[in-house]
């Protein structure tokens, strides 16, 4: 079995985030890169794609893939380069409690886009804003495993406007 890459990030209360690439698209399988996020501990896998996307990418089994794998698959989309629009929020309101309750239990969320930096490193950053980080401490703690992250200006704006 090929593993699929990922980078961690640690929080103080010890749950974890994980910036990565579409399972499925790097040297691993779908079915390993979910397995090795499995075995990272991963409890949700939050994707940022919509669904014409992961036809592309030949990932369109992942919800069945997380299920076989008792990790809950949510789908909270946005364009790529893009900043968010009502797609994403409405799902982001409709989980934003849930993916909480996830780092206040000291869980594992993966988080992922096509190559795991731009939208991915927007939403990680949406995520420990609602955590209770500020923003500079977000775009540190963000940038420091994905430095191309929250550079984009669209979505940096989208990401201030938000705290």
């Amino acid at each position: 079995m090929t593993t699929h890459p990922f980078d961690m990030l640690t929080l103080e209360n010890g749950a974890q985030l994980i910036f990565t690439p579409c399972p499925g698209t790097k040297e691993a399988t779908l079915v390993d890169a979910v397995s090795t996020l499995k075995q990272a501990g991963t409890e949700m896998l939050i994707t940022l794609m919509f669904d014409e996307e992961m036809e592309k990418l030949s990932a369109q089994s992942l919800p069945k893939v997380c299920a076989e794998n008792n990790i809950v698959w949510l789908q909270l989309p946005i364009l790529d380069d893009a900043a968010p629009n009502q797609a994403f929020e409405s799902q982001w309101q409709a989980h934003k409690a849930s993916i909480l309750e996830v780092i206040n239990n000291k869980g594992t969320i993966a988080v992922h886009c096509k190559g795991g930096s731009g939208r991915t490193g927007l939403v990680i950053g949406l995520i420990l804003a609602a955590y209770g980080y500020s923003a500079d401490n977000v775009i540190e703690a963000v940038q420091k495993i994905r430095p191309n992250s929250l550079k984009n200006p669209t979505q940096l704006d989208y990401f201030v406007s938000q705290i």
